[in-house]
């Protein structure tokens, strides 16, 4: 596909009321993929600090993705279920009862959802939906579920892009024709800008005042204005193809991962945010996370806390007796926290890496983000006082 940016005005929202986008959501909350709309997965959270202790734990009955926290709910995607469906919950943050839900998320052939939290609201982007010719984004009322609009995505049929939401638009990306990035409206699901890519798949968008970053394999890392969908610049690798993966922003610093390794070597790329130039490389499995001076990269056999100035390494670590580490970090009140395929949720003080805690969670602990359709992404998460952990079917919180 030849990179050209296009944008167009679509209206093709079928509204069932107007969401009211003026209030301003606290600040102590989990709002989309790693947290934060630049994906960085740090927060401070108050009193959450180790030692931690279960403070609840819910058997969804079917696989759990990541965690959205906010307005003392903790809203979160499970499926399929018994009966291949994918279902949206809120559920009281301070001891896990259900508030509102199961509510039906529609899909298609393949069972991947994500969600994002903005302005009492939760936006929904399953992968396909049956019958539709294109991919479909769903608003509803954080305070008791309802539906409040849906939305056709024209121009694509696969979605695997998290979506993020800020400032009243909510961003995401589909695939199967090339690729295109959407902005939507979150008041009434009106498609603001739809803007070409190289393909469009995994990436969940890094979201500024002034940019919009998305990146895909290769790799194909771009930067739109947020209110116009127009290009700022394309950072074009060596080759194009299907996939991606989600870019994170710190510092003015864009890390973006490319497993074709075609470049330089690594797993990842690492762009200055402004011009769009390479300046690094680094090496990841999952998306890095950020606290202060220093990020964490996780690849399967290790942690590594790297100063982001002079690139050297501050510390390591290793799971232990067979174990590997299986999801995304994310950092909470300067603990590093990462799970792992044997159900262990490790946490390690940013500073040197000692180890601050040790708890099996007694299910698996599996965050796949890449290429991954057959469950709802997955990720760790924190927020209003609360540690998350998504664990097979079951949906843990802890806390101090």
């Amino acid at each position: 596909m030849k990179n050209i940016a296009f944008v167009l005005l679509v209206s093709c929202s079928f509204a069932l009321g107007v969401l009211d986008v003026s209030a301003q959501p606290a600040k102590d909350v989990a709002v989309t993929y790693q947290i934060n709309v630049l994906h960085t997965g740090a927060i401070n959270t108050p009193t959450l600090l180790p030692p931690l202790q279960v403070k609840w734990s819910v058997d969804l009955g079917a696989t759990v993705g990541y965690p959205l926290i906010a307005e003392g709910k903790v809203f979160v995607i499970a499926g399929p279920d018994t009966s291949g469906l994918v279902n949206l919950y809120a559920l009281d943050a301070t001891n896990g009862s259900i508030v509102w839900g199961p509510v039906l998320i529609p899909k298609g052939y393949y069972d991947w959802a994500a969600a994002a939290y903005d302005n009492g609201a939760i936006f929904v982007v399953p992968n396909t939906v049956a019958g539709l010719q294109s991919g479909a984004m769903y608003a509803f009322a954080a305070s008791d579920g309802h539906q409040i609009w849906s939305t056709a995505l024209p121009g694509q049929y696969f979605f695997t892009a998290p979506p993020a939401a800020s400032k009243g638009v909510v961003y995401t990306g589909g695939a199967g024709v090339g690729g295109t990035v959407y902005a939507v409206r979150e008041s009434d699901g009106t498609v603001l800008w739809m803007a070409g890519v190289e393909n469009g798949d995994n990436s969940s968008p890094v979201v500024t005042p002034k940019a919009v970053y998305v990146s895909y394999v290769c790799p194909q890392a771009y930067d739109f204005k947020p209110k116009t969908g127009t290009l700022v610049w394309h950072y074009s690798g060596p080759c194009e193809g299907g996939g991606g993966a989600t870019p994170v922003l710190y510092k003015n610093l864009l890390y973006v991962r490319d497993w074709s390794r075609s470049l330089n070597g690594h797993d990842g790329d690492i762009l200055d945010a402004v011009a769009g130039t390479y300046v690094g490389g680094f090496d990841a499995d999952f998306a890095p996370a950020f606290h202060g001076k220093n990020g964490f990269f996780v690849q399967s056999t290790g942690l590594r806390a790297v100063n982001v100035t002079s690139n050297a390494t501050v510390w390591t670590a290793t799971p232990s007796g067979g174990d590997a580490y299986s999801s995304p970090p994310i950092v909470v009140n300067g603990i590093v926290y990462v799970g792992t395929s044997q159900g262990n949720l490790l946490g390690y003080r940013a500073g040197n890496g000692k180890v601050a805690l040790n708890m099996n969670m007694g299910y698996p602990i599996s965050a796949s983000e890449t290429g991954s359709v057959g469950s709802p992404e997955a990720g760790l998460g924190a927020g209003q006082g609360i540690l998350v952990v998504p664990a097979s079917t079951h949906l843990i919180a802890l806390s101090h």
